[in-house]
């Protein structure tokens, strides 16, 4: 399945609409508006919806500024890319306000899916992670012993994969399971580490997705999710190199994110698409990359792609 054939027009930057959403992003002047009022809308809806978003960011912050020192690697310098301005941040993730507000935006991402139905942040996002689960399911054929949750931002992916597979080794009485979430944040983890108070995940590691300096073919599940969209085409390629990498024989990957086929995002309203656009600078690459081509490039697998909800679809590949 080539992706780029079904790029939602309003990410295409060459026609149409696409040309003059690009257009009016890249007028300097205008930027700075479009962020506030992309994050206004993202935190008016979210509390609407019964997430406390101010409320609980403050919490995060003072609990999460004194543990920053200790989930840091030192000398650890973040690639380029990811230093630009995104997500309404002018720092990208490389601050504490990313960080304190990533829990609750990804609930109401969550919530986002099913606008019909009344749902809490915590339904909507188990139904979304055991919709991901479910797709790797039947190519784990051999006890998963070590699981890495590669981009794991502040650990909401990272402790939802611990818990079951948790379950399911206790399920087929298998050994435990050492789940560890990984990212290029400081304070993404620091704020992960509040968040596990409960201690599901077995550790957090401070490191580049693409440059782990983990061991090869010492992991036998690989979760990413909701990460891809976020990077460059050539950071993708370092990224499933990496994942090849670590993966040993027989290892599997689970990936979640943008469904360049729904329909829920190829009719996004032109405004909605404008304030998306402008805080996810890479949007376009992701969507112009036949992902299916990339991984079989990577040397992966026996592909499974399944929508998992009317936004995202999950692709579960071996190594």
């Amino acid at each position: 399945m080539n992706d780029s054939a079904s790029t939602p027009q309003w990410a295409d930057s060459s026609q149409g609409v696409g040309l003059w959403i690009e257009r009016l992003i890249n007028i300097g002047w205008l930027r700075r508006p479009l962020f506030f009022q992309a994050r206004q809308l993202i935190i008016r809806t979210a509390e609407r919806n019964g997430i406390p978003w101010r409320e609980r960011r403050k919490t995060l912050r003072d609990q999460a500024s004194s543990l920053l020192s200790g989930v840091s690697s030192s000398g650890l310098v973040p690639p380029d890319y990811y230093c630009v301005r995104f997500h309404a941040y002018e720092q990208g993730n490389l601050c504490w306000q990313a960080a304190t507000e990533a829990e609750q935006a990804t609930d109401a991402m969550a919530l986002r899916i099913w606008p019909e139905e009344t749902l809490t942040p915590l339904i909507a996002q188990t139904r979304l992670r055991d919709s991901i689960h479910q797709v790797v399911e039947p190519l784990l054929t051999t006890p998963v012993q070590q699981a890495l949750d590669l981009g794991c931002s502040v650990g909401v992916s990272t402790q939802h994969l611990s818990r079951w597979l948790y379950l399911r080794a206790e399920s087929r009485q298998e050994s435990s399971v050492c789940t560890r979430g990984l990212d290029l944040s400081p304070e993404m983890l620091a704020v992960a580490s509040v968040r596990d108070q409960e201690g599901v995940v077995d550790g957090w590691v401070h490191a580049a997705a693409e440059n782990t300096g983990l061991e090869s073919s010492s992991i036998d599940l690989i979760s990413l999710q909701f990460v891809c969209h976020e990077l460059p085409q050539n950071a993708i390629h370092a990224v499933l190199a990496e994942a090849f990498r670590l993966l040993r024989p027989g290892g599997a990957l689970v990936m979640v994110d943008q469904d360049p086929a729904s329909s829920v995002l190829q009719r996004l309203p032109a405004a909605i698409a404008t304030l998306l656009k402008s805080t996810e600078p890479y949007i376009e690459q992701y969507f112009s990359l036949d992902m299916a081509a990339a991984l079989q490039s990577a040397g992966f697998r026996d592909l499974r792609i399944k929508a998992c909800d009317p936004r995202h679809r999950v692709i579960a590949c071996l190594r």
